[in-house]
Order: structure tokens, then C-alpha cells, then sequence
């Protein structure tokens, strides 16, 4: 007889995600943590502290992560970093959307399973596709880069 709990799925961090440099790859596992959060809300429920929370999260993931990953590209002379960029001011843009959303006074219901969607797919095919194209293309880092600024297109 079934027990009414639902299931929750998560993603789970594997060694062979790795991108070879262990600053990213460790934000990489963050963004896991995080995205596993959203799912718990979506299933679960949570105050909306704790989702406000975990959106804002993103902000930091877009601000921090992803001007690190491109500089860290440049500096190490990946020749597809505007193509990858391009991918990563999408996911600015997306994130904008969803905080907008989220913040405003009539979220629209299904919001959460949109993140969640969004955020799975993007774990799915930029981490584990596009982000290793360039450990292909550059094998694994021999040092740390040094912390960049945001690029111009920093959040709100």
C-alpha cells in the first residue's frame, strides 16, 4: 500500500563531473547543494524565506561562478570563451527572470518546477557538456586564477 511521502530525486556530485580546476569544481558541487534545495522545496514545501534564499544563491552562483569560469577560460587560451559566454549571460538573464518573478507580489504558481526544470537542464547540459569542453580542450588546471571582478553584466 503506497504511504503518501513523496520521493524526492536528487543530483548527486560524481568525480567523473570534474572539471579539472578544484575552485570550480567545487562551486560546481555548491550549485548541486543548492539546486537539490529547490527540489526539496518544490516537493516538499518551505517557507518562503528558505526559497527566497536559495534564488538568491543564484545570484551569487552568477555574479561569482560564472565570471571565475570565464576567466579562468581566458587566461588559459579556451578559443570557444565567447560562444560559452553566451551560454552564461542566458543563464544571467534567466536568473533575473526567475528573481523577478519570485519577488514580485503574484509569483505565478509552477514557479519552483520551472527553477527546478531550468536548473536541472542547465546542470545536465552546460556542467556536464559544456563545461567540459573546455577540460577537454585544456586539460586540468596546473594553478589557481586569480579571483576576477563581475563582468558588467552583474545582477540585480
Amino acid at each position: 500500500m503506497p504511504s503518501g511521502k513523496r520521493v524526492s530525486t536528487h543530483f548527486e556530485w560524481t568525480p567523473d563531473m570534474s572539471v579539472g580546476e578544484e575552485t570550480i569544481d567545487a562551486q560546481h558541487q555548491r550549485l548541486l547543494a543548492q539546486l537539490n534545495k529547490v527540489i526539496d522545496a518544490m516537493l516538499f514545501g518551505a517557507e518562503s524565506e528558505e526559497i527566497v534564499r536559495a534564488v538568491d544563491f543564484f545570484k551569487t552562483y552568477a555574479d561569482e561562478h560564472l565570471a571565475y569560469e570565464e576567466a579562468y577560460m581566458a587566461q588559459r587560451g579556451y578559443s570557444h570563451l565567447a560562444e560559452h559566454q553566451k551560454y552564461h549571460d542566458d543563464f544571467r538573464e534567466k536568473y533575473r527572470a526567475f528573481h523577478e518573478q519570485l519577488t514580485s507580489r503574484h509569483a505565478p504558481d509552477g514557479l519552483l518546477m520551472e527553477m527546478e526544470v531550468y536548473l536541472g537542464d542547465w546542470w545536465m547540459h552546460h556542467i556536464l557538456l559544456e563545461d567540459k569542453k573546455y577540460y577537454e580542450a585544456l586539460g586540468p588546471s596546473e594553478g589557481r586564477v586569480p579571483t576576477p571582478r563581475p563582468r558588467a553584466t552583474k545582477l540585480a
